[in-house]
């Protein structure tokens, strides 16, 4: 009787053992699962169509708290980037008045492409995602125009320009076209990686 105790205990044991061996490679397997769908729910491709004025539109955090309208924002250095930056919002300047057409891809790791050749004018700043959504607006109104989420955070923004050579910059529509491309980083320098000579 004893030793059949013993080994209904030993079998018990070993039964509780195998039970949290099991636990651990289910919880291990979700835990893998939930990280591999964050990274893919956190980055993502976004096409843009649609009307702002003024040759301007904008990229924010939705609770951003910085000033587009004084005259730091787009002062001559932004104006000659084509971009205007501050903490949490930037405004991405258009060859023409109000038709935007654009693709937007947010990376987890740096913008890989080096190649600018095809391309009439490409710049980097910075952004302080802070809410962990992103918005695209229009001008004045601000409307939103795209709503996505992120990661909260700084980001990396660099913006291409092309097809913007011998755009009538008062007309609602244009040969001009424009890719963003977002990711995570600190840096918070405005850089123009090719600058479009205007003539």
């Amino acid at each position: 009787m004893r030793q059949e105790a013993r080994n209904l205990k030993h079998q018990e044991a070993r039964s509780q053992e195998s039970g949290i061996k099991t636990g651990r490679y289910i919880f291990l397997l979700g835990s893998l699962f939930l990280i591999s769908w964050v990274s893919v729910f956190f980055s993502g491709r976004y096409n843009l169509d649609f009307f702002t004025t003024h040759n301007q539109f904008y990229l924010c955090d939705s609770a951003f708290t910085g000033t587009t309208g004084d005259t730091t924002f787009w002062n001559s250095d932004a104006q000659n980037a084509r971009l205007g930056t501050t903490e949490d919002i930037i405004g991405i300047k258009t060859a023409s008045y109000g038709h935007i057409k654009a693709e937007l891809d947010v990376f987890n790791t740096p913008d890989p492409e080096k190649d600018f050749s095809k391309y009439d004018h490409v710049v980097e700043g910075s952004v302080k995602l802070s809410s962990g959504i992103m918005e695209i607006l229009n001008f004045p109104d601000t409307k939103i125009m795209l709503k996505a989420i992120v990661t909260p955070g700084r980001y990396r923004v660099r913006i291409y320009s092309y097809s913007i050579k011998n755009v009538n910059p008062e007309e609602d529509e244009g040969t001009d076209h424009y890719k963003i491309t977002l990711w995570p980083g600190e840096d918070k320098r405005r850089k123009a990686l090719k600058a479009f000579k205007e003539e």
